[in-house]
């Protein structure tokens, strides 16, 4: 992944540069084309900038709904302060799979949200 991103913005910054010099040839002609391939390119440039930006703020995000939603589920006491392990990313996730109780989770009977099986009582709405 690194890689290919390197190679694109490499890419684009040799565009970028080439569309200067287009620019800076000194007919008109090639001015305004230079101009407008390097307005071009800019907005690409930032669109790639934005999205590799906002992939691991997603997956953070995800990954913290999860554990919060998992910890609850399995009745663990700490579930407010453990979903912060999301801030880690995918290892967080790896951390919190390793380390939850292990056990079946099943419908509630009263709620029908997921409670792991053998809690004396449900998490969600406190019912047997």
């Amino acid at each position: 992944m690194t890689k290919t991103r390197t190679l694109i913005v490499s890419l684009l910054t040799l565009m970028f540069i080439a569309s200067l010099a287009k620019a800076d040839s000194g007919d008109a002609a090639g001015e305004a084309c230079g101009a407008l391939t390097c307005g071009a390119f800019g907005i690409i440039y930032i669109l790639i900038l934005v999205v590799s930006l906002a992939i691991p703020i997603v997956i953070i995000v995800i990954v913290i709904k999860f554990i919060r939603k998992d910890a609850v589920s399995r009745g663990m006491p700490n579930a407010d302060s453990i979903k912060w392990l999301g801030l880690i990313g995918l290892l967080g996730l790896v951390i919190y799979l390793l380390q939850r109780p292990q056990g079946n989770c099943l419908p509630c009977p009263s709620c029908g949200q997921n409670r792991m099986q053998g809690l004396p009582n449900c998490p969600h709405c406190g019912n047997v």
